[in-house]
């Protein structure tokens, strides 16, 4: 924008100009050229800008939407452009009143289902105690039973000899080493398996196998013992019943061969006296008979001893063993069935704790949307209904209004913040390149024509607006949001105002009105007055605003150059010339503002431009 020159300059102005139409006139000069008016090209200070209409808009909203999930109707709303004070707030001011009555039905009929739910969940958590407490009981038992075997087999066979034995087959060896791994046993049966775990662990390791519940319990070993080398292990001191019965019938066969060394002295004194007859023979057949017995005894012992040495002994102490073992492997068994069992007890509670918590959660969403039928006010301001950053065809077609339903996070009432004020514009895509984040803007506001506010340009979208290009598809623009700095109590949302964003600032150049350039196939053309003629000449463009260009060659300060393309220049097969800068040769030229050809005018009285205010 160029500054007006003084007053008396422009009578003046005025007045030669009207002398001089005057003079033409009287003349009688019929010439086409004689009603072409000129401008003469001026040198100054060039102000660049992109001018676009927009509209005022706060740079943030409080928008109170509707938390019904249902469609709900309104029964009471506040008037539209009602002030919110602080004492309303305070007092707690009702802005909207939405219908509850769905809401409270379905609250009834929720609250059974909340009851049984709350009452399986309890089920469900006393089960699974009484399942763990359950679990321990056949622990204790399974471990007694395992603790009589394993006393069993130190009873037959020595303490100190059973736990070498049971240390060899890798089993507890002792009643601290059977309780340590009961201990173990019972940590499992009350650990229930995690199915996610297991199925993360198959993931993990790419098995294909079905996830195991076993755990790390250890397998008791069930390989043949040889126990034969043992029998010899036993020392004097043994404790064993095994070493117990070995004394007692190596002294039963040294008894018996005792006797049978007693018996053969006797025997043969009796021979030797019966040959000399000093004996009876039947006394002799008797002392005969005694030995065979004693024979027969000594034998008895040595098989007994013998059979206890290679089988018995062996049998017992695998027999004892094998109770041993197979103690601990229904233990095992016990800890699997009581893990399976805590596993069903947990899935039960779990399952039953998740449907407590969706039906609390539920619960509590609907005492929410009850409370959220009565919408109070939460922020001063002016209340709007609708959302004011939307489209005018949506807000009619979503009308808000006593009676009208309302859907889940539809916007009801919009309260501007009124202490942070910005301009909404969209930017024609000829001109996006120009436009930067940060550049200065001076605001126009049509409610008050003599006031110039100044802003910046604050946000800029990459992408062209997607709701314009939906009715017009040519129309590529982008929106745009600057900041109006300050303060303004009379800025009110939805007012027209138009924004003019300084993109450059030339200081010194040669400058005509856009409209006294012609292009013709990419190259640019002015007419200049040469005395009663117009001269068309080519000359060399730079940046340009709505109302004037930057001549950078072929044309002179102070030269005239036609406003309006005279009608002798423009042929048949040519349209009418566009404006610089566009990219298709030819193209329409935009009509110049109305108020340029009297700008133009002042600028070539005042001899220069000066940069807009």
């Amino acid at each position: 924008m160029k500054t007006k020159a003084p007053w008396k300059t422009w009578s003046l102005v005025t007045l030669a100009i009207g002398v001089a139409v005057t003079w033409w006139w009287m003349s009688g000069r019929g010439e086409e050229t004689s009603t072409v008016p000129t401008f003469s090209a001026a040198r100054g200070p060039l102000q660049v800008s992109v001018l676009q209409g927009g509209e005022i808009r706060a740079l943030r909203n409080v928008e109170i939407k509707s938390e019904i999930e249902t469609p709900t109707k309104i029964l009471s709303i506040i008037p539209e452009g009602y002030l919110v004070t602080e004492e309303d707030i305070k007092e707690g001011k009702v802005l909207v009143e939405l219908d509850n009555s769905d809401l409270k039905a379905r609250i009834q009929d929720h609250e059974i289902e909340f009851q049984t739910t709350v009452s399986n969940y309890i089920d469900a958590d006393e089960g699974r105690e009484i399942q763990r407490s359950e679990n321990q009981s056949l622990i204790r038992d399974m471990k007694e039973v395992s603790s009589f075997a394993l006393m069993d087999f130190e009873k037959y066979l020595g303490r100190e000899l059973s736990a070498r034995v049971l240390a060899d087959a890798g089993l507890p060896s002792n009643i601290a080493a059977l309780d340590k791994f009961v201990t173990i046993l019972d940590t499992q049966a009350n650990t229930p398996t995690d199915p996610a775990l297991a199925l993360n662990n198959k993931e993990a390791t790419g098995e294909k196998k079905v996830p195991s519940t076993k755990g790390p319990i250890k397998t008791v070993k069930h390989d043949r013992i040889d126990f034969s080398p043992f029998l010899q292990q036993m020392g004097e001191n043994g404790d064993g019943e095994a070493q117990q019965k070995l004394r007692q019938l190596e002294d039963e066969l040294l008894l018996r061969r005792s006797e049978l060394a007693v018996s053969k002295q006797k025997v043969e004194a009796s021979e030797r006296l019966s040959a000399r007859s000093f004996i009876s023979k039947a006394q002799l057949e008797n002392d005969q008979v005694n030995f065979e017995k004693v024979t027969l005894a000594v034998k008895t012992a040595e098989t007994q001893l013998d059979l206890f040495k290679k089988y018995e002994f062996s049998k017992q102490c695998a027999l004892l063993l094998s109770e041993y073992r197979e103690s601990l492997t229904k233990l095992e068994r016990t800890v699997r069935a009581n893990r399976s069992k805590m596993a069903q007890a947990e899935t039960r509670f779990q399952t039953s704790k998740r449907r407590y918590e969706m039906e609390l959660a539920k619960r509590e969403n609907l005492d929410q949307q009850l409370k959220a039928c009565t919408i109070r006010a939460t922020q001063a301001g002016l209340v709007a209904y609708g959302d004011l950053d939307a489209s005018s065809s949506y807000n009619y077609t979503n009308s808000i209004e006593e009676g009208a339903s309302v859907r889940l996070r539809q916007s009801i009432l919009t309260i501007p913040d009124m202490s942070q004020m910005g301009v909404h514009v969209k930017v024609h895509e000829s001109q996006v390149k120009k436009v930067k984040i940060g550049q200065i803007a001076l605001i126009r506001v049509d409610a008050e024509p003599g006031k110039v506010l100044q802003g910046r340009v604050a946000e800029l979208a990459l992408m062209p607006d997607s709701s314009s290009s939906r009715y017009t598809p040519n129309l590529k623009v982008y929106p745009c949001t600057v900041h109006i700095d300050g303060l303004h109590p009379w800025l009110k949302p939805g007012m027209n105002a138009k924004v003019e964003i300084i993109v450059d600032q030339l200081s010194d150049v040669v400058f005509v009105p856009v409209q006294s350039v012609e292009v013709e196939q990419d190259k640019h053309f002015c007419y200049i007055r040469n005395g009663t003629r117009l001269e068309r000449r080519p000359i060399q463009t730079g940046v340009f605003n709505d109302e004037f260009i930057e001549i950078r060659g072929g044309l002179q300060p102070g030269e005239a150059v036609a406003l309006s393309l005279p009608k002798k220049a423009v042929t048949d097969d040519a349209g009418p010339a566009a404006l610089p800068g566009e990219s298709t040769p030819g193209a329409p030229r935009e009509k110049p503002a109305k108020s340029a050809p009297g700008k133009a005018k002042e600028v070539a009285a005042a001899g220069k431009a000066q940069p807009a205010s």
